[in-house]
């Protein structure tokens, strides 16, 4: 088996269709998709049952968590795919994403981490195409990859782990410097692979999301001094992208090269 697609759940009812579709739905795909729901209260589990009874590649659990690190991590023991993708329930793989993967992966089998850009969206209205950072120049000071468009082969897993289940927001930083001090190799995909919908914890909460980064790094053995310097700047350039998106001035967003659409 080629993919595993991990979705976690909670309450997830009102794009989770949406979700499910883009993956079920990928062309020339090779998948097995695993749900993680942590007790559902809402419509979330009777879609669930409903997909898993017409689509056999549909595995899925229901019960109570520790976070959603230890969700993922219950993904992570399920999968037995060489390429696993997390994606959140309420975004959304982009067409032929995972045929655009698996190429890369073919061709370039000495890698381990797959990633390209990502569509973010408000709502249903998209904004802007955001493309990752280097990872050499940004591994230290922020999370260099866009997540829900990042693949990451069974064998990294083993190598480093899974997700740090005292963290809440970074989970996913603190996982990929850990890859990246083991030596993986990552391969950018220069396509738009997911899109993302804006509202999940690290918007929300964007402020402890980068000091929680910041933390990960110093432990990791990153300069205080530097770390520090980092959360001052990521935090107002934060601050400044929500104000700009607030205020309906998002445009200006595209004259920075990370949120160009227009790149190929």
């Amino acid at each position: 088996m080629q993919f595993s697609i991990i979705t976690v759940t909670l309450n997830s009812e009102r794009y989770l269709e949406e979700c499910m579709a883009s993956v079920l739905g990928q062309e020339r795909a090779d998948l097995e998709y695993i749900l993680i729901d942590g007790g559902s209260v809402d419509g979330t589990l009777t879609i669930i049952k409903k997909a898993a009874k017409a689509d056999p590649r549909i595995r899925w659990i229901s019960e109570n968590d520790h976070g959603i690190s230890d969700a993922f991590n219950k993904g992570l023991a399920l999968a037995r795919g060489q390429l696993i993708g997390i994606l959140n329930s309420d975004d959304a793989y982009a067409p032929e994403a995972l045929a655009a993967v698996a190429r890369a992966w073919r061709n370039n089998p000495d890698s381990d981490i797959f990633h390209g850009d990502l569509l973010r969206f408000s709502a249903n209205t998209p904004l802007f195409r955001l493309v990752p950072g280097a990872v050499d120049d940004s591994i230290w000071h922020e999370m260099p990859l866009n997540h829900p468009a990042t693949f990451v082969s069974r064998r990294a897993y083993a190598t480093v782990g899974g997700f740090n289940t005292s963290l809440r927001l970074a989970m996913d930083y603190d996982l990929v410097l850990r890859l990246y001090l083991a030596g993986v190799r990552f391969h950018y995909i220069p396509a738009v692979l997911a899109h993302m919908r804006y509202g999940g914890a690290s918007d929300d909460h964007f402020v402890a999301a980068r000091r929680e980064v910041i933390d990960i790094s110093i432990r990791a053995g990153y300069s205080p001094l530097k770390a520090r310097f980092w959360f001052i700047y990521s935090v107002a350039k934060g601050c400044i992208k929500n104000l700009l998106r607030w205020t309906g001035m998002k445009s200006l967003l595209q004259l920075h090269p990370r949120f160009n659409p227009t790149r190929k």
